[in-house]
C-alpha cells in the first residue's frame, strides 16, 4: 500500500485572498502570452517544398502560379514563404466546390 506525503507551505503575513489573485494573474498573463508566442495554424508561414507538397503539385507549377498571381508569396530575404491561410484560400479558387 502506497502512502501519500502531503506538503504544507505557510505564509505569514499574507492574506489567502492576495496570494490567490497574484495565482490568477499570473495565469491569465500566461494564457495572453500563449495566444502572442504560438502562432495561429491559419497564420503559419510555409515553405516552397511544403505549399507544393500540401497542394501535391510541382515546384515549377508552384512558381508559374506566384507569377500569374494565383498565390501569393512572400520574401524573407533570399528565402520565399507563403501564409497558409492564403494557400487554403487560393486552392478553393483553383478547385471551387460544386454548387448543389
Amino acid at each position: 500500500m502506497k502512502t501519500q506525503t502531503i506538503i504544507k507551505t505557510e505564509i505569514q503575513g499574507i492574506e489567502a485572498k492576495f496570494l490567490i489573485s497574484l495565482f490568477e494573474n499570473v495565469n491569465n498573463r500566461l494564457n495572453e502570452l500563449q495566444k502572442v508566442v504560438i502562432p495561429q495554424p491559419d497564420t503559419a508561414l510555409l515553405t516552397r517544398k511544403e505549399v507544393a507538397k500540401m497542394l501535391d503539385i510541382s515546384l515549377p507549377t508552384l512558381h508559374n502560379w506566384v507569377k500569374n498571381g494565383t498565390i501569393q508569396a512572400y520574401r524573407i530575404g533570399n528565402k520565399v514563404r507563403f501564409k497558409k491561410c492564403e494557400v487554403l484560400q487560393a486552392l478553393q479558387s483553383i478547385n471551387p466546390t460544386p454548387a448543389k
